[in-house]
């Protein structure tokens, strides 16, 4: 019971903070890979931002998916291959935390993603 109550909380604080957001794109070093409960993803170091706030460039931020209902809100892609430390390349829905304090959210299109970053 408390797991449900636990993952419905987590779908509706994703949901609502999902329209207040903006699509960002940037480029960043693999540190983590985690799991929370409702939660997956990586923490990423960014290097270079190419649409979004720039002030995240050098900070680390997580990029994740939800287990939120899938035909409402579409998931993104984690590319299952990649490591720690490997360059790539991420595209998702920007989830500001507080002043400066970002996450990055693969839910809400097909077309978000965290992959390995063009040479």
């Amino acid at each position: 019971m408390k797991l449900k109550v636990s993952f419905i909380l987590i779908s509706l604080l994703v949901l609502m903070n999902y329209a207040a957001a903006e699509d960002v794109r940037l480029e960043g070093t693999a540190v983590e890979k985690f799991e929370r409960i409702g939660a997956w993803g990586w923490v990423i170091s960014v290097d270079y931002v190419t649409s979004g706030p720039e002030e995240m460039a050098g900070r680390e931020i997580s990029a994740y998916l939800t287990s939120a209902n899938p035909d409402e809100y579409p998931p993104g892609f984690i590319d299952p291959e990649i490591v720690a430390g490997d360059h790539v390349a991420v595209y998702g829905l920007l989830k500001t935390i507080g002043p400066g304090d970002y996450d990055i959210l693969l839910v809400g299109s097909e077309e978000y993603y965290i992959k390995p970053a063009s040479s």
